[in-house]
């Protein structure tokens, strides 16, 4: 799980200076990178079920399919330490933001992600992860000629084909993982 997220991110990072690099011949291309305070929370049969406070990161790359819609692939990722248990979110999915009103900045987010959490002792590691919807919303400020700024809300939960597994063996299905960011972003257009 750990080598398909490295190279996912590496993609992603990669396909951002990529984007950079087109820009002059593709204005559609677009790329963010965001930090914000996350929540995330797994619940199942023998899951607590607490939302924990901690780090989170954004990054996305995509493109402009009118001024009204924008398209990309996205990674979310949220660190929490509590005693000696460290446990890590990722959440991996595809995005369209949509633009109601041309004339203003707001947009609503909606799209899929695979949300997989990781908690790890040291000694054991119990993962869980699951399919589901992600949206959100933002509004965004300009601060250059091809940079925004913005305010948002972002939420993704997985739902569909979730499992609990404890040391590799499977420990619970049905399991719900859900992450909750409200930060900031920084968007290059």
């Amino acid at each position: 799980m750990r080598s398909a997220a490295k190279i996912l991110l590496s993609l992603l990072v990669l396909g951002a200076g990529g984007a950079s690099a087109q820009r002059r011949s593709s204005p559609g291309i677009w790329y963010s990178v965001g930090v914000a305070p996350g929540w995330a929370r797994v619940t199942c049969q023998i899951c607590a079920g607490n939302r924990r406070t901690g780090l989170s990161a954004f990054i996305g790359v995509g493109g402009s399919t009118s001024r009204a819609l924008r398209i990309g692939g996205e990674l979310a990722a949220w660190r929490q330490r509590e005693g000696n248990v460290t446990q890590t979110l990722m959440s991996i999915g595809a995005a369209a933001y949509w633009y109601p009103d041309l004339g203003r900045k707001f947009y609503l987010r909606g799209g899929a992600a695979l949300v997989m959490h990781r908690a790890s002792d040291g000694t054991d590691v119990v993962t869980s992860s699951g399919i589901g919807p992600q949206m959100g919303a933002g509004y965004e400020y300009r601060v250059g000629r091809a940079w925004l700024l913005a305010p948002f809300v972002h939420y993704s939960v997985g739902v569909f084909g979730g499992d609990v597994k404890f040391n590799g063996g499977q420990a619970a299905g049905s399991a719900t993982v859900s992450f909750l960011q409200v930060g900031v972003t920084l968007t290059r257009r």
